[in-house]
């Protein structure tokens, strides 16, 4: 509950029915605290955020070097000995914020996509691959949909404001409520609807929220929160949180996988005094596509809010 000295939440996006809030973060918790504990994947997920650091294409020589510093300086002292171990792969397919439009909020970003996630993601995927995404913020969260291989699929929350980063893990078996399908030009796809914010709640602190839509009741369910310490300039400078909606990609090639990507990216901001905005589409003005040819071929694109992508 917001009190009177806090500053308010983001509205809800628009585009589904809207029956309220619904705390399910104990729910998810315990989820989380079943399930056992993958140190494969979070070496991988640490290693591949160093590389999506060290090839970002929008960034020359210098700036990568600070962007692959930043991320080993976050994560901490074990990514160290992860700087010398190269991942393949990269990004499959997916949306790179401007420089301009990455920092241009005031006390508060927050975005909502709807992931589309097929079960299983069918080709030759082998090994990890995630449908992830950031609001901007560089000590927000990533909110995704993480593969390995075509029967271990989860849904998890990676927290950069914290030094405990992994929060929610949850098993794909446990998300009948949420997972749902949608139409986009014609095509039914399978999706998980995710709204992820950051916002600052008072001089001094901000709040990191992500919610899940249930289409069973008709409404959002709060499955994670944190409140932290941090500055305007914590959350705006630096590479973290550059990335919208991407393919992110573990194999060096891939083949035959049922589409996949994000649909109806949108995005809201707070201004310096807290007032939120509207819910506005991602655009090809605000961001770029970045493809590291891995197989994908573009299925749908509406630049730049949805996409799908198959090989």
């Amino acid at each position: 509950m917001t009190t009177s000295h806090e500053h308010a939440a983001p509205v809800p996006p628009s585009g589904r029915p809207h029956a309220g809030i619904d705390d399910a973060q104990a729910h998810f918790a315990a989820i989380t605290a079943k399930t056992p504990v993958d140190e494969a994947f979070r070496a991988a997920f640490m290693k591949s955020r160093i590389r999506l650091a060290h090839t970002h294409p929008a960034a020359d020589l210098a700036s990568r070097d600070r962007a692959v510093q930043e991320v080993i300086d976050r994560i901490g002292p074990e990514s160290n000995e992860l700087r010398t171990q190269p991942v393949p792969g990269g990004v499959g397919y997916g949306m790179f914020y401007t420089a301009a439009f990455k920092s241009g909020w005031g006390n508060g970003t927050s975005m909502a996509f709807d992931a589309v996630c097929p079960q299983p993601p069918g080709g030759n995927v082998s090994t990890f691959l995630y449908l992830t995404a950031t609001n901007r913020s560089g000590l927000g969260v990533e909110a995704f949909v993480s593969y390995n291989g075509q029967n271990d699929t989860h849904f998890r929350v990676f927290d950069w404001s914290r030094s405990d980063h992994w929060q929610t893990d949850t098993p794909f078996s446990q998300l009948s409520n949420y997972l749902t399908t949608v139409s986009a030009d014609g095509h039914p796809y399978p999706v998980l609807p995710i709204w992820n914010s950051s916002w600052k709640l008072n001089n001094t602190t901000y709040r990191n929220q992500v919610l899940l839509y249930n289409h069973v009741r008709g409404g959002w369910d709060l499955v994670y929160q944190h409140d932290y310490a941090a500055t305007d300039a914590q959350q705006k400078t630096g590479w973290i949180g550059s990335w919208g909606p991407i393919v992110e990609t573990f194999q060096s090639t891939y083949s035959h996988t049922n589409p996949m990507g994000a649909l109806v990216t949108q995005l809201i901001s707070a201004d310096n005094n807290s007032h939120w905005g509207s819910w506005s589409l991602l655009g090809s003005s605000n961001s770029s596509i970045r493809n590291d040819s891995l197989g994908f071929q573009l299925r749908l694109l509406h630049p730049n809010y949805d996409f799908i992508v198959a090989s």
